[in-house]
């Protein structure tokens, strides 16, 4: 199930006087609780965003435009983060992805380097830790 966000500020408030659009985020979480949560985090912080709780999901979602950022979780039913991670490498090189997980951060670790992702967040995190995060990879919002 995919939702967007009903308050992503690239649709409801549209940049006036040439201002740049906020960063894009994608949020591939199949726990609808914590997408809520990561996205709501992030849009108080300025950044625009969009929930789908799958691989499949998000990949429809990464054709309809550009993105600054995807978020994803690393165990979700039928495809893990990997899987589109490794689709990410293959369609947007360039896209950042930071991953979030429960698991053995140990196991999730070693897969990450093999596939060139140098952030994980580890669960459970702070509003900070993840603001930090995101702001290390895409910069400062537009406000």
């Amino acid at each position: 199930m995919t939702t967007q966000n009903p308050f992503l500020p690239s649709e409801t408030h549209p940049p006036q006087n040439g201002q740049p659009e906020p960063p894009r985020i994608l949020i591939v979480d199949d726990e609808d609780h914590l997408g809520r949560f990561v996205s709501i985090g992030l849009m108080r912080s300025g950044y625009a965003t969009v929930v789908c709780s799958s691989a499949e999901d998000a990949r429809h979602w990464l054709r309809t435009g550009a993105w600054s950022l995807v978020i994803t979780d690393v165990v979700m039913p039928r495809e893990t983060g990997f899987d589109l991670i490794r689709w990410l490498q293959d369609h947007h090189p360039q896209l950042p992805v930071m991953v979030m997980t429960a698991h053995s951060l140990h196991l999730v670790q070693e897969q990450a380097d093999s596939l060139g992702i140098v952030e994980i967040l580890s669960k459970p995190f702070t509003l900070q830790q993840l603001r930090d995060t995101v702001q290390r990879l895409v910069g400062e919002p537009v406000n």
